[in-house]
């Protein structure tokens, strides 16, 4: 696996359901350290694309290759981060435990099925649930709180996990004006620190502009424009291949 190649490569992708597509002759690329939004009407596909480059559908047409690997071949293990709309959280386990679980892919299979962490990985867990300020929640279970406070959990996870690409489906939804920029700003510190890639679905413009590179405009069938992001913000690194 080469780190200098583009984590995301789309060429000429269809993607759908039921061997109908939604959108068709996609063809685009995430470079390393960047952030892609995918912004268009509800129901135009911005989704069904996203679900397609984490491998939850396989791509009906085209190639899509994520970290090296050909869709839909499964990425490695812990290199792929995912926040679906409906979040993919343990709802009785507390909200220490859901963080963690970000990390699982660094455990043995048997240490994963006892939830044996080690030490400095409950210290992450611990930054980044304060990060995005839920500290003092660690042991509330995620039945218990609102919809914008297990965004937040399903947001720490991922940041524990420290992926290759982030893939997020409405990461900034339910979250108010602070509390969404403190999670940028958290997003783009991890970026810089590891070079990660992000691919989010974002249902504002002005928001999706200032908050990447790039701007993809889904809808009619595929990708009806390009926006550059005139954003303020520092952009992440691109580090070289060691």
């Amino acid at each position: 696996m080469t780190r200098s190649s583009p984590p995301i490569r789309c060429r000429r992708l269809s993607v759908g359901y039921d061997e109908k597509p939604v959108l068709e002759d996609l063809s685009f690329t995430v470079e390393r350290g960047s952030t892609v939004a995918l912004v268009g009407r509800s129901g135009c596909g911005k989704t069904t694309l996203l679900k397609t480059l984490a491998g939850i559908l396989d791509p009906l047409d085209g190639e899509a290759t994520v970290l090296d690997t050909s869709l839909p071949d499964s990425t490695p293990p812990g290199e792929l981060g995912y926040i679906p709309q409906t979040l993919g959280l343990v709802m009785h386990e507390p909200v220490l435990t859901n963080v963690l679980h970000g990390r699982l892919s660094d455990l043995g299979k048997v240490r994963s099925l006892l939830g044996r962490f080690p030490a400095d990985a409950k210290t992450d867990a611990r930054d980044a649930i304060e990060r995005v300020g839920l500290d003092g929640y660690e042991q509330s279970r995620v039945k218990e709180l609102s919809g914008g406070q297990r965004r937040r959990v399903a947001i720490a996870r991922a940041f524990v996990q420290e992926p290759r690409v982030l893939l997020a489906d409405e990461m900034l939804s339910e979250l108010d004006g602070e509390t969404a920029r403190s999670v940028v700003d958290c997003l783009v510190s991890l970026q810089r620190k590891t070079g990660m890639s992000v691919v989010v679905v974002e249902h504002d413009l002005d928001v999706a502009t200032d908050i990447s590179d790039t701007v993809l405009r889904v809808g009619s069938g595929g990708i009806e424009d390009r926006i550059e992001s005139v954003s303020t913000r520092e952009p992440a690194p691109r580090q070289s291949n060691e």
